[in-house]
């Protein structure tokens, strides 16, 4: 998801912070805005061990690999009754079946926001009303941002459905990058180390193989996409690019297996 453009330039990015519409190659050095304010909450721990699959010759064995969760401020928008109700009827609409809930999480797609400031992403989020690009509801929105300080906040919980990716939002999670391009989140070492740690914890965690660890304007190539509304069907954005998601795909995998790959 893209937040602060025009809405002329939809193939490009979105323009969620000025039309609050739905929701740049490489890692390269570039300045980002930051935003210092205290969080409210944070957690962290263990995840639950993830398994490998070995062999010992004879048998299989399972080996058991701890992922740390990192820490993670909770910065949660209001997601009432009306809003869920709201989604499974989106749901419906685009996908043919009604729901709310993301239960079985296929796919994590990376954003970023056009944007300064996790504030500014969270007060766009935050309210329900029809985007502008669309007018659908419920407003949009994405399960996580990463600052340029490295620091991460969660918006949504993860067993709800967000819009931040047309034709892939029953089945993935969101994450937002401040910033205002590919070489503004990559470049940045904080912000680009802290993505790796939490997308690796969520792949390990519903266990994606890294190959569906994508940027929203790969969405139209992902084997999940569908969508049911024709005007929509080839609707992608402009934000991390493949080029981009090659680069961090390999910084991914140079961290190791947490369960057999697919």
């Amino acid at each position: 998801m893209t937040i602060g453009r025009g809405k002329g330039r939809a193939l490009m990015s979105f323009a969620l912070a000025a039309a609050l519409s739905v929701l740049g190659a490489g890692f390269f050095a570039a300045p980002v805005s930051a935003w210092s304010s205290a969080p409210a909450t944070a957690s962290s721990g263990e995840t639950p061990s993830t398994a490998v699959v070995a062999t010992d010759g004879r048998r299989a064995v399972t080996v058991r690999q701890a992922v740390k969760k990192p820490k993670i401020h909770r910065m949660l928008i209001p997601f009432p009754i009306k809003r869920k109700h709201q989604m499974s009827r989106y749901s419906k609409r685009h996908y043919g079946k009604r729901g709310w809930r993301l239960e079985d999480p296929k796919t994590i797609v990376e954003h970023y926001s056009v944007t300064g400031s996790v504030r500014a992403i969270y007060n766009t989020f935050a309210p329900d009303h029809p985007d502008l690009e669309f007018g659908e509801l419920p407003n949009v929105c994405s399960h996580f941002a990463v600052s340029p300080t490295g620091h991460i906040y969660q918006f949504v919980p993860l067993g709800t459905r967000c819009r931040h990716t047309v034709g892939l939002n029953d089945v993935a999670i969101g994450i937002e990058h401040v910033g205002y391009s590919d070489r503004d989140v990559m470049g940045n070492r904080l912000e680009r180390k802290a993505s790796i740690k939490l997308t690796w914890w969520l792949r390990c965690r519903f266990d994606i193989p890294i190959k569906y660890v994508i940027g929203h304007n790969e969405s139209l190539d992902s084997p999940f996409h569908h969508e049911l509304v024709p005007s929509l069907k080839f609707q992608t954005h402009g934000d991390m690019r493949h080029a981009t998601m090659v680069k961090y795909r390999k910084a991914l995998r140079a961290k190791g297996q947490c369960r057999t790959e697919r």
